[in-house]
C-alpha cells in the first residue's frame, strides 16, 4: 500500500505545482496587458518584461515588484525608456529590500510628477535608506541646509535627483553593483 501513497502524493504535488505554473501565468499575462496599455504598444511591452524577467533573475527582487514599480513610475509619467535605468538605479540603493524598492520608486515618481523635490518625498527616501541632498551636497559641494533650503524654494530640480541616484550607484558610489553582488551570494548559494 506504500507505494499508492506515494503516487497520490506526487499527483498532488503535480497538482500543486501546476496550479502555481498557471498563476503565474496568469500574472505575466495580466503584467503585458498592463504594460501595453500604459506603453500603447505590445511589442514595447514585451521588450520591458523581458528585460524586467533579466533583471529579476540577476538579482534578489521578485520580478512582481520590479513590474509594480514600472507600472508606478509609468503611472506618473516617467519616460519608458528611463524605467529600467532608474529601476536599477533604486534597486541597488535599496539593496533588494522590497519594500524600500517599491517606496523609493514611490517617492521618486512623485518627485518626477512634481518637477521638483518636495520635503514629503525626500522624507519618504530617507525612511528608505537613501538621502538625495547628502549626494547632492558631495557633488555640489554646497551644504544640506543650503540645499534644503533650496529645496523649498522648489530649486532641487528632478535631473539633480537623478544625478545623485546616478552618482549613488555609478563606479566609486556606495551602492555600486549593489544587487549584482547580493544576486552573485543568492546564485551561489542555490549552486
Amino acid at each position: 500500500g506504500f507505494s499508492a501513497l506515494g503516487g497520490v502524493f506526487t499527483a498532488a504535488m503535480a497538482q500543486r505545482f501546476a496550479a502555481a505554473i498557471t498563476n503565474v501565468r496568469g500574472e505575466i499575462e495580466q503584467l503585458e496587458t498592463s504594460f501595453t496599455v500604459l506603453l500603447r504598444s505590445k511589442s514595447a511591452a514585451d521588450k520591458m518584461l523581458a528585460d524586467m524577467k533579466q533583471y529579476a533573475i540577476t538579482t534578489p527582487l521578485e520580478l512582481d515588484g520590479i513590474a509594480r514599480a514600472g507600472q508606478t513610475m509609468l503611472g506618473f509619467g516617467i519616460a519608458a525608456e528611463k524605467v529600467l535605468p532608474i529601476l536599477k538605479q533604486i534597486g541597488d540603493v535599496s539593496m533588494g529590500d522590497a519594500g524600500k524598492f517599491q517606496s523609493l520608486t514611490l517617492a521618486f515618481s512623485q518627485m518626477s510628477a512634481t518637477g521638483h523635490l518636495m520635503g514629503q518625498d525626500l522624507l519618504q527616501m530617507i525612511n528608505a535608506g537613501f538621502n538625495p541632498l547628502m549626494e547632492i551636497s558631495e557633488i555640489t559641494g554646497k551644504s544640506l541646509g543650503e540645499l534644503k533650503k533650496e529645496m523649498e524654494k522648489g530649486a532641487i530640480s528632478v535631473e539633480m535627483v537623478e544625478n545623485a541616484f546616478i552618482s549613488a550607484t555609478s563606479e566609486g558610489g556606495k551602492f555600486h553593483g549593489m544587487l549584482e553582488k547580493q544576486g552573485q551570494g543568492i546564485k551561489g548559494l542555490q549552486a
